[in-house]
């Protein structure tokens, strides 16, 4: 199968298995294909869903994924995620600015940036999720491309941002085209995704594959080079990356002792300036578990 990013030939499938399927402890019953590019090293599997928009638009989307719709539980799961979101974007950027988050759900993030921008595009697929965001007086839309058919002809966003959220399209490439576009001359977008966590993989192995790293909902596994492709191919004046490593010594300890996810180790020798040494080095060496990926146009 020829690479979707790159378009080499050089693929090969690195695991055939059940994977996980929404939340923890919920599995594929049949296996899945991975596939990786040798040379651009994207990670994929096969659109799983017969129509990817209308699943991402429907409740069985957050449901499987985390539990429930409901408002009060989104930002239960979310608000404690907006201080890593302002650890990769800052604050400066956003004072007067157009500001669109791409994937907002229900706004937890654009709650806290709302008070300093000159304007919030929400752009979010589930119909459940834009009407919070309408109630709550942002501009909303479903997809960016509806973003640019309508807001005054794209190229004129100041600042995107999208977390999490590239990993689930079914073009990766389309959805950078929209982001290039959007922005006006000058304008920033920062987009982040994890990373197939290769400290933990190669302690793992296919444990960590099977329970964690691969999802149904999780079509890509990117890294800085095949990111790179796909904003170089729009034209982007400037790409950077940033590497950041979520979760801490313990969990990496509780996956290593109980083979699961969720049983992080809790004890006194793992101390702040310990946890701080292992993410630290992690996201100095480029190991981490999450990358940002810093563009402008």
């Amino acid at each position: 199968m020829a690479c979707k990013i790159c378009g080499s030939v050089h693929t090969s499938i690195i695991y055939d298995g059940i994977i996980r399927n929404g939340g923890l402890g919920h599995y594929t019953k049949e296996n899945v294909l991975i596939w990786q590019c040798s040379d651009c090293g994207i990670i994929w599997h096969e659109n799983l869903f017969e129509d990817m928009d209308s699943y991402y638009v429907s409740e069985e989307y957050r449901q499987s994924l985390e539990g429930s719709t409901e408002e009060a539980r989104f930002y239960e799961l979310h608000d404690k995620e907006t201080l890593d979101k302002l650890r990769y974007t800052g604050t400066d950027i956003f004072r007067g600015k157009t500001v669109a988050d791409i994937g907002c759900g229900a706004g937890a993030f654009l709650d806290f940036i709302v008070g300093v921008a000159k304007k919030v595009v929400a752009v979010e697929p589930s119909q459940f999720y834009r009407n919070i965001m309408k109630r709550k007086g942002f501009t909303v839309y479903a997809y960016a491309d509806l973003a640019l058919k309508e807001y005054q002809g794209g190229g004129s966003i100041d600042v995107i941002t999208s977390f999490d959220v590239i990993e689930h399209v079914d073009d990766p490439r389309s959805f950078i085209k929209n982001i290039y576009e959007l922005l006006a001359k000058g304008g920033r977008a920062i987009v982040g995704t994890p990373t197939d966590a290769p400290v933990m993989r190669s302690l793992l192995g296919k444990v960590y594959e099977k329970e964690l790293l691969f999802s149904t909902q999780h079509i890509w596994i990117f890294s800085e080079k095949n990111l790179r492709l796909l904003a170089e191919e729009q034209g982007f004046k400037s790409i950077s990356f940033k590497y950041f490593q979520r979760y801490g010594i313990g969990n990496m300890l509780g996956w290593i002792r109980d083979k699961e996810p969720g049983t992080a180790v809790e004890s006194e020798f793992i101390t702040a300036a310990l946890d701080g040494v292992w993410r630290g080095q992690l996201s100095d060496k480029g190991m981490s578990d999450y990358i940002v990926m810093y563009l402008e146009k």
